[in-house]
């Protein structure tokens, strides 16, 4: 196991650790923050959403199973390139990602939630880390998928890595329609100080 491993190892610990733990506080709190699949009625969008977990886990799976060079078959473990600082970018965009995850959670407070919650009237999140994104766990959700891509570079992670962030796009979306409809100038203002990425 090299110490590229050994990061890679360590930034999928901190992420379930920020999410999971998270998830529990706001629980706790009383706050429900698991809505996926319940702001839409196209069915195709309620599937989509409903296996974005369970495909986490799995993808979470591969990469501990390729960090600890488990063998597998061939399309699974066979890089397409492997470059020592490339993989090290991975790394560097992996851990940015990770800071911006946990300062967006700093900035959302009480108002996270997996998926889009349109019974709560939760106010626009402006501050923080949203003064520089208006979507950044998503950012780091593309920056980090995107990591994993250039250090473990097999077909799996560079198929998994385009569809995430084309599905990760195409949620954003989604969102800023929801949000146009629920806060209107106020969100088109916001929209106009902020970039929807950085």
């Amino acid at each position: 196991m090299s110490l590229i491993d050994i990061l890679v190892i360590i930034s999928l610990v901190v992420f379930y650790a920020l999410f999971i733990g998270r998830t529990i506080i706001l629980y706790k709190k009383g706050v429900k923050v698991w809505v996926i699949g319940t702001s839409t009625k196209r069915t195709i969008e309620i599937i989509l959403e409903n296996i974005l977990f369970p495909v986490l886990v799995l993808w979470s799976i591969y990469i501990i199973l390729t960090s600890f060079h488990i063998e597998l078959p061939n399309i699974l473990s066979n890089n397409i390139f492997s470059i020592l600082w490339i993989k090290y970018a991975g790394i560097i965009f992996c851990y940015i990602g990770l800071i911006i995850f946990f300062l967006a959670l700093l900035s959302f407070g009480k108002a996270w939630r997996i998926g889009i919650d349109e019974q709560n009237s939760n106010e626009l999140i402006t501050n923080g880390v949203f003064k520089y994104s208006r979507n950044p766990i998503f950012l780091f959700m593309d920056l980090y998928f995107t990591g994993i891509m250039l250090i473990y570079s097999t077909i799996v992670f560079i198929i998994i890595a385009m569809e995430a962030v084309i599905g990760i796009h195409l949620q954003i979306l989604r969102e800023e329609k929801c949000l146009s409809e629920k806060f209107k100038k106020k969100y088109l203002e916001y929209k106009k100080q902020t970039r929807r990425y950085l």
